[in-house]
Formats: structure tokens, C-alpha cells, sequence
């Protein structure tokens, strides 16, 4: 702000000086009658030739005397040109002159003052011919768009005193080799270089320490490195001074210290370190302006406001300044007189109170102490600012009420005190002078809004925030007097109602809604019925709100955040989505009533990234015209959805989270998908999917162990999903973007489980279940590490549970029931832990703890160890009774057959019952041969052959 001031007051400064001094011969032109010189005129209209004039700027130079021409003035004595002043005066490049310039200006010998700045001459370097104009006191080519480097072409302009060849428009500008040219000119007191680089930044300030008369320096972003601590520099008539925007990457140097005549110092964003010299504010007691925000500097700097008394502006914020506030003294906020207009310490790690004395402050327009830790009440001495015009207290660890003394504050056009432990009614007495009040931001606070039905406040306000404050049940009716609202949000504040048939009467310049989680009830055309031109963000999650989605919707081109939401809203999808919503990022419908096929115009919006219509009544197959967007997050879940998975990338490889589970989806599952390098979720869940798992899974990339993760991506507000891990259904929102998952369970798959699934070591959440999976479970399933929930049950796999099961540390719901696994169950390391049955059960092959099916080899858990004598014993004996019982099976068997073929001639029944006996004697006997054979082995541990 004060920064700006500067550098529009000393072109005024040098310009009226100017004036007066050619103003001296007024009278000679009356009794002279001088008009401009024709060499001069000539050379005028040849510079005009060349160049380009959209806006007309120069339609008056056609008259015979030029020095009445639009920028030009004249030497009322001789009629020399003497300035000429083509400064654009538009903010844009709509009034900006093009072309060349013409070398007929060197003709202009007399020419003092010359600016040129904020046109548009990007296709040539800085003329040389420049040089020949050895009268010029003022040069202003500032954002011209002169490109190549600047060495020798102003060398002899030795009057300069004023020198501009910033850029402040982001086209390529010119580049600076090195400073020495500028010795020549010592006379100059004005210097602006901002924004071009100089490519040998060594040697900047001993070429500048050479300008002894330099009042005004400006070097913002310049890429300055070197501010050597150790140079003795003499800058004893600076005035002025911003070094802002470069690399310093040092302390502050000691020289800082002699410049006794400094008014301004800006040294933003100079990732300057250490403890801030406050000699620097003892030495200069006629400094107003003081910005060190941005940088790394430390110190209690708030001790002693008194050496602060002369400052008019003081930005300290996104430092590490510390130290207690409420440590300052009484006297050191009473500087007899206050100057101090911006105090702004945000983004440190000031703590203490507010004091008090802060209203002595009676000049103060500009507050902010936010993202600080100060802690305590709001004092109510802050009513007696009555210049402030913006108060910033946000996330701190304020406490109590909001003073009503705020309301006397008719000058206040911003209050925001969000992300406190503030608490208590805040009424009608609270804004009772706020005459000038246009942004509120109350927000994450425990405030209650507590006013009159029929209040009709003082302010016409444009930006509201008051979620998580208490503002129901009813809809605040105060709301039907404001005019010119561009965002409201009041998300989560008690709203019971049904939405007022006034609001959209409110809402046509709207930019930003929110009325998220309330209970407003009604149809949704209440609120999005009418055309909003400006609308960007709409969000009504979580309502009760009834209807058809509005076509309106499709108007508003701005749009680029829609979320319906969790509400009872019936009907179609829009068929109107356009072209012209290049902005439409976030789309997010589920939780709603929905009908009817997803719409192809959805494809029209290029940017979408965000799609959500799960849980309605959609049905058809999903659009192949989808493949062509570049979505993030897709969530179609909970429909009625048929046909085949889409070949998801092979177009876009943005998508990270793909959710089409509970739908009735058929086919396999297309191997594009395995080119979704970003992929960190995928649910295909309760579907009709069938074939196998691609072995290509491994290609997820984002879920490798050594890949780099950005977890917020392109949407850091998160999304909202409901995922089946551990056994149930948990809604992950802004969680979502650190959970790796795959869920394919409740199909039709069938083969083996992919090996190369182990790869993706950052996979919390399996679930292979419900399927016709077959094989062994890999090998190496203990290299993912994260997994937190590992579900394969309802499955036909086989084998034994691998070993390296028992790495999974984070494992804490594990389901491997009903398949066809054998052996003994892992209860090493953490797995002992999950020590429930059902975890096993249906796998009959499996014994050991927590089953109560031991393993063999495991009796002596049960019973005395016995020698190998009794053992051997014990197998002889079980041999004697396998021999005995064969033989006596063999001659019951051979009775039976003899029995039976005799009596298989006498009756037709006894024939079936001999039949049905002989299989079962066939049974009998296969079973004794292989149980002859088990014993021989055993008995004399030797091979038999079959």
C-alpha cells in the first residue's frame, strides 16, 4: 500500500518540478506567440508513422502546432519539444501503443523528459539512437517489452535523474550483463529495475554505491544474491529502498544500519535468517515503512513498541518471530502520537494477550495477529480503533466472547476471527455502527448468532462465512435485506427450515454457496431455480432438499464445484451440460433418487476430474465418451449399471480412486486399467464379473513402496467413498487420499491370485472374497506391509497359509474362511494376535491354535510324552489289529458272495440287496489295501508300489 504511494508520488515529485521550471518562460509566449519547431514536428509524424494506435490516442496529432498535441509539451520559450509522455493509461494493453520507434526522435535534441512505459514494443531491443538524446533528465521504459541486454546504449545520458527500465508485466524484458554503465550517471536520483534479471548479480551494489545523489532504488526481483555483510557502502542520501522478491539467503548486513535518511525498506521474500537488527529502526528515525514479511527472521521484536512509533506500516508477517505479546509495556504502546496505519505479524509464533493499550492506536486501518498462538479474550479497547478497516484474529487460541465494543467500528469493512475457541451469543449490538461492513468470517468457532427476526442490519454485506456456528433452526431472515452476497457459507449451522421463497431474489450475483449439512427441506429450484451467471461453487450436501436438478445449472458457465449430495432429489440427470463449462472440475450427485442413463453431454465438460452418482437408480451402460476425460475420482457405485467395464486408460492415466462396485456389470476386467500408473483405489465389488485377475495389477505404481505420493493431488478437499475393509463398510473423506485399496470381491473371478499383487507393498485393504479363486495364496504375501485388512475367503484356494503371512505387522482383520487351505496355522510375531476362529473356519485342512484341531505332532500339548519303545510297541499292535481286521472282512466278504450267488436265482429282491452288498464289500476292501499299504510303509520305511 505505502509502497505504491512511493512510487506514484515521486514521478508527481519530479514531473512538477519540471513543470515549474518551464513554466518560468509562460510569458514569453504570450508576447512571442511560439509555437513548435518543424524539424521537430517532422520528426514527430515519422515516429507516429510507425507505430500502431488501436485506441486513437494520437488523433489530435494533425493539427499545424504540435505542441498541442496529445503528450507532447513544449519550451514556452524557443519552442523545443521538451517532454513527451506516451504512458498507456489503461490497466490493460486495450490503450497500449505498438509498432516502432522510429530514430526521427533523436531529432528532439532538447528533449528532457521522455516516457515510453506500459506499451507494447515487444519486437525490438532498446533503440540505440537513445543515446544522441545527451539532455534527457527523466526515462521511463518500463513494461515496453524491449527485449536483449542493456550495456552501453544510455551511456551518454549523463543528466539522467530519473531511470525506469522495470517490468512489470510478465513478458520477456530485457537483461542486464552487469551495472557498471550506470557510473556515468551521477546525477541520477531515481533507479527502478525491478523484474529484470541481472545475469552477474555479484557486483550490483559496489556499481550502485557509486551514485551518491541516489535517493530511490528499486531492485525487486532482480535475482540478487550477493548482500555482502563486510562491504562498507555509503548510501547517506537513500530514501528509499526494495530489494524485495530476490535471493538474498543471508542475514541482514550490517550497512542496513547507516542508512540514516531511509523512509521505506522493503526486503519481502529474501529468505533472509538470523535476529533482526533493531538498530536498523533506532538509526532511521524517519523510516515509515518497514517489510521483512516472507522470510526466516527471528527475534522478540514486539518487546519495545516504541522504536516502532515513527513507522506508518510494519509487515513482519510468514516469519519466526516469537516473544509475548502481552510482555509489552504500557508506555511502549504511548508514542505520544501513533503514525502506525498496517500492523501486520500474521504467520509467526507470537503468543500471550492481546493487550489492552492496543487502542492507543487511533491511525490504525490495518490489523492482522492471525495464525499466531495467541491465546485470552478479545479485549475490548479494540473498539476504540475507529479508523480500522480490516481486523484479522484468525487461527489462534482465542477464547471467550466476541466484545459488542466491535459494533462501534463504522469504518470496519472486514472482521475475521474463524478457527478460535470462541464462544457466546453474538447479537444485534455486535454490528450495530457497521455501516461499512462487506466480509464476515466467524467461522469453526462456538458462536451462537442469536438476532431479532425482523433485524435489518446497518451493512450491506458481500462475503458471509459462518459455518459450524449455531444460526438455526429457522433460516436467518436478515439475509432477505442483502443485495450484493457474492459468497454465503453456512455450512453446518443448525438449519431446520424450509428454504424462504426470497432467496434466490439474493442470489444472482452469488460466486460461492455452501448450505451444507442443515436440515433445509423443499424443492431445490428455491435455490438454483433462476440464472447464475457468476455461480462457481455450489454446495448442498446433506439436506433434505426435494426435486429435479435444475437446467439452470447448465447456464453458469463459471461453474466449477457442484455437489447435491446425500439430499431426496428425483428425476434425470441433466441433458444440457455445454461446451462452454470449461471450469466444471467436481461433480458429485450420489446419495439421491436419480434415474435414467448417465448422459453423454456429461462428456462436453474437458476438465471434469471429480464424478460422483453413486448410490441412485442409474441404469444403461456408462458412456464410452467418459474414456476421453482426464477424471481423478470416479464413484458410480450403488446403481443399476449393465454392459462391461470401460477400458478405463486407454486415453487418460489421470484417475486415482475408481469405485463401480454393487452394480450389475459383466465381462473381464479390461486390462487398460493396469495403465492407471496414479491408481490408489478400485472397488469392482459386487458385480457379475468374470476371468481372471490381470497379472499386469503390478503396474499400480502409486501403491509401489519406493514411488512418490502426493496425496492431495489435484483436489485437495477430498472425496467422500464408502469402502469394505475389516470386515464392514467405513465412509473415508478426507482420509481417502492416504488409503490404498482394492476390492474386486462378490464375483465371478476365477484363476489364481496374481504374484505379482505382492508388489504393491503400500496396499492396506485386499479383498479378494466371494469368488472362484484357485491355487495358493503367493508366496511373498508378507511383502505388503501396509495391508491393515486382508479378506480371501469364500473362495477354492489351496495349500498351506504362507509362512511370511506373519510380516504383516499392520494386519488387523484377517478372514481366510471357507476354502480348501491345509496345514498348520502362522501364530508367529503379530498374526497370534488375531486369534479368532472364524478368521479359519470352513478350511478343514487346517490345525493349531485357535482352532481346537491340533496338528500332528502336537499330542504332547495333551498327553505325557511316551518313549519310542511303547511307540514302536503301539504301531505293532496297530499293524497286528490292520491284518487281523482284513482277514476277517475277507471271510465275511467271501461268505457273502457265495450266499449271494446262490440265492440271486430264487428272488428278484434278493438279487438287488446281493448287488448293493458287493459294492460295498468293493468299497470295504480298497479301503483295507490302502490302509495295508500305510502300514507297511510305516512299519518297515520302504516305498510300496500300488
Amino acid at each position: 500500500m505505502a509502497f505504491n504511494f512511493y512510487i506514484r508520488l515521486v514521478p508527481s515529485l519530479l514531473n512538477a518540478l519540471f513543470v515549474i521550471q518551464v513554466m518560468e518562460f509562460s510569458h514569453c509566449k504570450v508576447l512571442m506567440n511560439i509555437s513548435c519547431i518543424g524539424t521537430e514536428r517532422k520528426a514527430l509524424l515519422e515516429f507516429k508513422r510507425d507505430l500502431i494506435d488501436p485506441s486513437r490516442r494520437l488523433q489530435s496529432w494533425i493539427i499545424e502546432d504540435c505542441c498541442e498535441w496529445e503528450g507532447v509539451e513544449c519550451s514556452e520559450k524557443n519552442g523545443h519539444v521538451l517532454k513527451l509522455n506516451l504512458r498507456n493509461p489503461c490497466d490493460g494493453l486495450e490503450c497500449s501503443l505498438g509498432g516502432k520507434i522510429h530514430h526521427a526522435l533523436k531529432e528532439l535534441k532538447h528533449l528532457k523528459y521522455l516516457d515510453l512505459s506500459y506499451n507494447n514494443f515487444s519486437t525490438q531491443r532498446i533503440p540505440k539512437f537513445l543515446a544522441s538524446l545527451q539532455k534527457l533528465e527523466y526515462l521511463n521504459l518500463s513494461s515496453v517489452g524491449f527485449h536483449g541486454h542493456v550495456s552501453n546504449q544510455l551511456n551518454n545520458l549523463s543528466s539522467l535523474q530519473y531511470l525506469d527500465l522495470s517490468n512489470s508485466w510478465w513478458w520477456p524484458s530485457i537483461k542486464i550483463e552487469n551495472l557498471r554503465w550506470l557510473s556515468t550517471f551521477l546525477n541520477l536520483k531515481y533507479l527502478d529495475l525491478s523484474y529484470v534479471p541481472l545475469l552477474n548479480s555479484n557486483q550490483w551494489l559496489s556499481s550502485i554505491d557509486m551514485l551518491s545523489s541516489l535517493e530511490f532504488l528499486i531492485l525487486r526481483g532482480c535475482n540478487l544474491e550477493d548482500v555482502s555483510t563486510s562491504l562498507h557502502v555509503n548510501f547517506s542520501s537513500l530514501r528509499f529502498l526494495d530489494l524485495s522478491h530476490n535471493s538474498m539467503k543471508s542475514s541482514i548486513p550490517s550497512w542496513f544500519q547507516n542508512l540514516s535518511k531511509l523512509e521505506h525498506l522493503d526486503l519481502n521474500f529474501n529468505n533472509l535468517q538470523g535476529i533482526f537488527p533493531t538498530v536498523i529502526l533506532e538509526n532511521s528515525r524517519w523510516l515509515s515503512f518497514l517489510d521483512v514479511s516472507g522470510n526466516r527472521l527471528e527475534g522478540e521484536l514486539l518487546k519495545n513498541m516504541s522504536i516502532f512509533c515513527n513507522l506508518q506500516v510494519l509487515d513482519l508477517r510468514s516469519n519466526e518471530f516469537s516473544g509475548t505479546i502481552s510482555d509489552i509495556k504500557d508506555g511502549a504502546l504511548t508514542c505520544g502520537q501513533s503514525y502506525m496505519k498496517t500492523i501486520d505479524v500474521s504467520g509467526n509464533n507470537f503468543t500471550g494477550h492481546i493487550p489492552n493499550k492496543i487502542g492507543n492506536f487511533k491511525n490504525l486501518e490495518f490489523l492482522d495477529l492471525s495464525w499466531n498462538s495467541i491465546s485470552g479474550p478479545i479485549p475490548a479497547s479494540v473498539g476504540q480503533l475507529s479508523s480500522l478497516r480490516k481486523l484479522y484474529l484468525s487461527s489462534n487460541k482465542l477464547s471467550g466472547n466476541v466484545p459488542e465494543s466491535i459494533g462501534r467500528l463504522s469504518n470496519l469493512e472486514v472482521i475475521d476471527i474463524h478457527n478460535n475457541q470462541l464462544d457466546g451469543i453474538v447479537s444485534e449490538l455486535h454490528f450495530v455502527n457497521l455501516t461499512s461492513l462487506i466480509a464476515l468470517y466467524f467461522y469453526s468457532n462456538e458462536l451462537v448468532i442469536n438476532v431479532n427476526a425482523s433485524w435489518v442490519p446497518p451493512f450491506q454485506i458481500q462475503v458471509i462465512f459462518m459455518s459450524n456456528c449455531k444460526v438455526g433452526p429457522r433460516f436467518p431472515s436478515w439475509l432477505q435485506t442483502q443485495r450484493n452476497i457474492s459468497v454465503l457459507y453456512m455450512s453446518n449451522v443448525s438449519i431446520s427450515d424450509e428454504v424462504p421463497y426470497w432467496l434466490p431474489d439474493i442470489l444472482t450475483n452469488i460466486e460461492r454457496l455452501d448450505l451444507s449439512s442443515n436440515m433445509l427441506r423443499g424443492d431445490i429450484s428455491r435455490i438454483l431455480g433462476k440464472k447464475m451467471p457468476l455461480l462457481r461453487l455450489v454446495s448442498l450436501f446433506g439436506n433434505n432438499l426435494s426435486g429435479s436438478i435444475p437446467n439452470s445449472l447448465c447456464m453458469s458457465v463459471e461453474l466449477s464445484f457442484l455437489d447435491l449430495s446425500k439430499n431426496q432429489l428425483f428425476g434425470r440427470l441433466p441433458l444440457c451440460w455445454r461446451k462452454s463449462q470449461v471450469n466444471l472440475e467436481w461433480i458429485s450427485l450420489g446419495g439421491n433418487r436419480l434415474n435414467g442413463q448417465i448422459p453423454d453431454s456429461l462428456c462436453h465438460l474437458k476438465r471434469l476430474g471429480v464424478l460422483g452418482l453413486h448410490a441412485n437408480g442409474l441404469n444403461g451402460v456408462l458412456p464410452k465418451c467418459l474414456l476421453k476425460l482426464d477424471l481423478v475420482y470416479l464413484d458410480l457405485s450403488d446403481n443399476q449399471l449393465t454392459g462391461g467395464i470401460p477400458p478405463f486408460g486407454w486415453h487418460s492415466q489421470s484417475f486415482r480412486i475408481i469405485n463401480l462396485e454393487r452394480n450389475y456389470l459383466t465381462g473381464d476386467i479390461p486390462l487398460q486399467l493396469c495403465h492407471l500408473a496414479n491408481l490408489q483405489y478400485l472397488s469392482l465389488a459386487h458385480n457379475n464379473i468374470f476371468g481372471g485377475i490381470p497379472l499386469c495389477f503390478n503396474n499400480f505404481s502409486q501403491m509401489w513402496t519406493n514411488s512418490t505420493f502426493t496425496p492431495h493431488g489435484r483436489f485437495p478437499l477430498g472425496f467422500s467413498v464408502m469402502v469394505n475393509t475389516k470386515g464392514t463398510s467405513l465412509e473415508f473423506t478426507t482420509s481417502l487420499r492416504y488409503l490404498f485399496s482394492i476390492d474386486l470381491s462378490s464375483n465371478a473371478l476365477d484363476g489364481q491370485i496374481p504374484k505379482g499383487l505382492t508388489r504393491l507393498a503400500r496396499l492396506q485393504n485386499l479383498n479378494l472374497s466371494r469368488n472362484k479363486l484357485i491355487g495358493e495364496i503367493p508366496l511373498d504375501i508378507g511383502n505388503l506391509r501396509d495391508l491393515e485388512s486382508l479378506d480371501l475367503s469364500n473362495n477354492k484356494l489351496s495349500g498351506e497359509i504362507p509362512p511370511s503371512i506373519s510380516n504383516l505387522d499392520s494386519l488387523s482383520y484377517l478372514d481366510l474362511s471357507f476354502n480348501s487351505l491345509f496345514g498348520p496355522i502362522q501364530s508367529n510375531n503379530h498374526l497370534s494376535t488375531l486369534n479368532d476362529q472364524s478368521v479359519y473356519r470352513g478350511n478343514n485342512g487346517l490345525c493349531g491354535a485357535p482352532l481346537l484341531k491340533n496338528c500332528t505332532g502336537d499330542e504332547h500339548n495333551d498327553m505325557d510324552k511316551q518313549d519310542s519303545h511303547s511307540t514302536s510297541e503301539d504301531e505293532s499292535n496297530k499293524g497286528d489289529s490292520v491284518v487281523s481286521w482284513f482277514y476277517t472282512r475277507l471271510v465275511v466278504g467271501f461268505a457273502m458272495a457265495i450266499l449271494g450267488f446262490c440265492g440271486m436265482f430264487f428272488k428278484q429282491s434278493w438279487r438287488f440287496s446281493y448287488f448293493r452288498a458287493a459294492d460295498k464289500i468293493v468299497e470295504t476292501l480298497s479301503i483295507a489295501r490302502v490302509m495295508i499299504v500305510l502300514w507297511f510303509k510305516r512299519t518297515f520305511h520302504f516305498p510300496l508300489r500300488n
